[in-house]
């Protein structure tokens, strides 16, 4: 289509053409639906703990004394669309607090989704429908909430020992999250805060360490987000600013500082019997205000090492760490490792009572996804979003009315923009408006 529609005949600049509207508003919903491509329509309450993709609801916070609350993807979309969410990406052990008492102070914080219980047909539909439902009623949220979720600083939109809210608008850097978890709540950190650097000498040191002015990425998340336009700008400022931050493709999976301090002796006995399972060690070291302060100290914190290296390669150990924090890099085959040789551990040691109450950490360890949404034409766009909230509001019989009104507006909107399209016209404000007037007067005529 190549068609125009004009918003002012004397305003050239507010010239689209209407294939161009009609295209953009297209690919702005297949940009949605690849950022969320999954069938928002089955709030996963009743499945139980699983580990999932969670969001932070901060409204709904708010509006209960500021108790933490986290959804689950469809009830983020269905339920909390409207409200300030916070992406925490997956957590392991975790039922949606949809619909339950943590949310007793929201208004109608029932859940919408168990509310009206499954979809009936696929597609991307309002659950709460008021075209397949009599009334439209406020419900309070009163389902029972899991008593074995945890929660940490992430349900109030902060991450990092930096404890820093987290801004896409002005982040800067590599962020990595925590796949232990056991003390830090699966959290998310910065590459600088990894190693120690203080978020304003870090920023300080940017600007003074780059004589040319290049920028990280906004927002960059390692093993998430790291776009194709930006990883290449992003690995080279990794290696100007932190070449001793182990590289993306080098390890599987981080540990922080914090859950090493919580559990230090069980995972030096597991470097000590399965060598090669971690990678690197990275220390830590408080109050650093360079990358070149950091390594002097790590430098100085070796040192001692190398006299005794001998008796450490003969009795296996690697203690240099172990008055110091340091976070654990797990190697690529670290898994396989693991699951070959475990068994053979003294089953009364404390490494292997260690293995397996957190099996999760070699073992399968699946994130729960909703079935994809592979409708089209039932897709749940934006505009159709907005009409569905305003006829949850009308009783059965309008709604019904509305629905049908709204159905025939569609048809005979593209059936007026179809020979503009053939024809590569322009559509005027004008004829917008007498296509809608015309519309009104077979309406008058016809007694609607």
């Amino acid at each position: 289509m190549s068609e125009k529609i004009v918003q002012s005949s004397n305003d050239e600049a507010a010239t689209l053409t209407a294939v161009d509207y009609i295209q953009n508003q297209e690919e702005l919903e297949k940009e949605a639906r690849e950022l969320m491509p999954y069938d928002p329509n089955e709030c996963t309450y009743e499945m139980g703990e699983l580990r999932q993709p969670l969001f932070a609801c901060l409204t709904c916070s708010a509006e209960n004394e500021n108790q933490p609350i986290g959804v689950c993807y469809s009830c983020s979309i269905q339920c909390h669309s409207q409200h300030e969410l916070v992406e925490l990406f997956t957590k392991r052990s975790f039922v949606c607090d949809c619909g339950t008492t943590r949310m007793k102070n929201t208004k109608d914080g029932a859940c919408k989704l168990r509310r009206h219980g499954k979809k009936e047909s696929s597609g991307r539909k309002l659950s709460n429908s008021s075209a397949t439902h009599s009334t439209y009623l406020e419900l309070a949220a009163e389902d029972i909430p899991s008593s074995s979720n945890t929660y940490n600083q992430n349900y109030h939109g902060r991450f990092c020992g930096c404890k820093q809210v987290y801004n896409p608008l002005e982040e800067t850097g590599h962020m990595i999250q925590c796949y232990f978890g056991f003390t830090c709540g699966e959290d998310w950190y910065h590459d600088r805060c990894v190693m120690g650097i203080t978020f304003a000498d870090e920023k300080a040191n940017q600007k003074h360490g780059n004589s040319q002015e290049e920028s990280v990425p906004d927002g960059t998340n390692i093993k998430t987000d790291i776009s194709k336009a930006q990883s290449e700008s992003a690995d080279i400022d990794s290696i100007e600013k932190l070449q001793y931050f182990p590289k993306l493709e080098t390890f599987d999976e981080f540990i922080c500082w914090r859950c090493v301090t919580s559990f230090k002796d069980v995972f030096e006995d597991l470097d000590k019997h399965f060598p090669g399972v971690i990678l690197s060690k990275l220390p830590r070291f408080s109050n650093t205000s360079t990358v070149e302060d950091w390594y002097a100290k790590r430098e100085k914190l070796l040192e001692p090492c190398f006299k005794k290296i001998k008796i450490e390669e003969s009795s296996g150990k690697l203690g240099e760490f172990h008055n110091q924090e340091y976070s654990l890099f797990l190697s690529n085959d670290f898994r396989f490792k693991l699951i070959d040789n475990y068994e053979s551990l003294d089953h009364e040691s404390k490494l292997y009572k260690f293995l397996l109450n957190n099996s999760f950490l070699f073992k399968d360890d699946p994130i729960f996804k909703p079935p994809e949404d592979d409708s089209e034409e039932d897709c749940y766009s934006s505009s159709n979003a907005g009409t569905g909230r305003a006829l949850e509001t009308l009783p059965r019989d309008k709604a019904i009315e509305s629905i049908q009104a709204y159905d025939k507006i569609k048809s005979k909107l593209k059936d007026f923009f179809k020979p503009f399209a053939e024809q590569g016209k322009v559509v005027t404000e004008e004829e917008v408006r007498n296509f809608f007037g015309h519309i009104d007067d077979k309406n008058n005529d016809s007694g609607q």
